[in-house]
């Protein structure tokens, strides 16, 4: 199924905090045109994090870390050109989190519900299961509404 490639992400209210675009199966030239059409950075979580990583270490202890991990959200907001950034591959960080640390979840959750001062909009893709109820609904966006 394809999605009008016209979806405005601009204008969201309040435009300094994190927004969902829940979107289950997003397909690749969907994407490219919504970037496009909304003047926005695509960024990716996954290779975001394996940058970071320190590749000497054995194990992932991303739930000792999730302060980190929200300045690194935080981070992809800053010094770039464009309106806006479409972040994809979070889902990677959540499913850790509920599987090894649901309190620790929680926790990401409400830091990133709290998340303040973004330089640009921010919208993060998500598959409609994985999005918490306690998410404020003018904060997200269902990409087949």
């Amino acid at each position: 199924m394809t999605v009008n490639p016209n979806i405005c992400l601009q204008g969201v209210r309040p435009d300094n905090q994190v927004h969902l675009l829940l979107w289950d199966t997003p397909n690749e030239n969907d994407l490219v045109r919504i970037v496009l059409y909304n003047n926005a950075l695509r960024v990716n979580y996954r290779e975001n994090l394996l940058q970071r990583i320190n590749q000497s270490d054995r194990f992932l202890t991303l739930h000792h870390d999730l302060e980190r991990e929200l300045t690194a959200i935080k981070s992809m907001c800053s010094g770039i050109k464009e309106q806006m950034v479409l972040l994809e591959g979070l889902d990677c960080l959540i499913t850790y989190l509920q599987v090894y640390s649901p309190r620790h979840l929680t926790l990401f959750w409400n830091n990133l519900e709290k998340t303040r001062k973004l330089e640009r909009i921010l919208w993060v893709i998500l598959p409609h299961q994985l999005v918490p109820k306690s998410w404020p609904a003018m904060r997200m966006k269902s990409m087949f509404d």
